[in-house]
């Protein structure tokens, strides 16, 4: 079950995207600055076409760190870039030798930065592929398969620590955004949840439903048995919820003593069913710390995200149907219409 944030690819608070963002400004400027003074030595050699054709190359650099200078770059700017800068290590290579070689292995670092996880691996090896080729017609091969083997190494230290940051960052979310008494996402991020699960529906065309749960009178339960009591019957009250929910519902702790659960690709009258389940949960166990027993009741407000509709809509349609359950006497359910 949900037992705490898992962070999506749609977190809205990402540090591996944050320092990949940060990586690429430093490889289009820096490249572009490298390229522009290649060109001026290119220049001062004479070679005049080969100079226009690197300091053009340097501005198209340039121009692309400027433009994206807030945000990452389409997948096919990087994959162009990439070609491009690929292409001329491998004149490099065919023009220099063994001198063009050491331009390879920056080379093959920047992919690490230049493309989501889903194209890395296709676009490292067609580089790498690249290069082989070209190291095996211009150097010997003592040197050319230990070259090869060397940017091997170069691929599996920087996929291992991918892998690392990858997991560094979902733990690093996970302590962030998990209550400390019961476990639940924090009320922080209940924006960033409720718009996530929206902006999926409307991108999807599936329906999405949402609950709000509000213990009933739960301040008599502090006053009469003390806050500590009530902390435990809290963390019982999110275990419960959490044991209904499915693989991907999200449990959050919106406030002191009310939960809302998002149900991605969920109905209404399927939400409806998965919230009665938790306030009978609530309801029909009661809750016990020590020698002390309390039965304690909860109300809840279902709604179905509607296309179009912002996330604070559907969070207020849900807390609409709570206060109608609230006021027609508490300990029930009620569907926003």
């Amino acid at each position: 079950m949900n037992q705490s944030y898992s962070p999506s690819s749609d977190a809205t608070f990402d540090l591996w995207q944050h320092f990949r963002l940060l990586a690429m400004r430093g490889i289009y400027f820096g490249s572009g600055i490298v390229i522009a003074g290649t060109s001026v030595y290119a220049a001062i050699q004479g070679s005049w076409a080969a100079a226009a054709a690197l300091f053009c190359i340097a501005i198209g650099f340039i121009i692309i760190g400027y433009l994206y200078r807030n945000e990452l770059a389409p997948q096919w700017i990087n994959f162009l870039v990439i070609c491009c800068l690929g292409t001329l290590v491998s004149v490099s290579m065919k023009s220099a030798g063994i001198l063009g070689v050491y331009w390879m292995y920056p080379i093959l670092a920047m992919v690490f930065f230049m493309f989501d996880k889903t194209i890395f691996v296709l676009v490292i090896m067609l580089i790498y592929a690249l290069f082989a080729a070209v190291i095996y017609q211009v150097l010997p091969f003592e040197y050319a398969w230990r070259v090869a083997i060397s940017m091997l190494v170069l691929i599996g230290v920087g996929a291992a620590f991918l892998i690392m940051m990858s997991s560094m960052q979902r733990k690093l979310f996970s302590a962030a955004a998990t209550d400390s008494l019961t476990g639940c996402v924090k009320r922080e991020y209940l924006s960033d949840m409720v718009q996530q699960a929206a902006n999926k529906a409307e991108r999807a065309k599936q329906p999405a439903s949402l609950v709000q749960i509000d213990m009933d009178s739960f301040q008599s339960v502090n006053d009469r048995y003390g806050y500590l009591f009530g902390d435990k019957v809290l963390e019982e009250v999110a275990r419960r919820l959490r044991s209904v929910a499915r693989t991907n519902d999200t449990v959050v702790r919106s406030n002191g003593a009310e939960f809302v659960v998002i149900f991605p690709n969920t109905a209404s009258d399927e939400a409806e069913e998965l919230a009665t389940q938790m306030l009978d949960r609530i309801r029909h166990d009661p809750f016990s710390v020590k020698s002390l027993t309390v039965t304690v009741t909860a109300s809840g407000g279902v709604a179905e995200y509607k296309r179009g509709q912002q996330w604070g809509e559907w969070l207020g349609a849900a807390d609409s149907a709570l206060y109608q359950a609230k006021s027609q006497g508490r300990d029930r359910l009620k569907v926003a219409q």
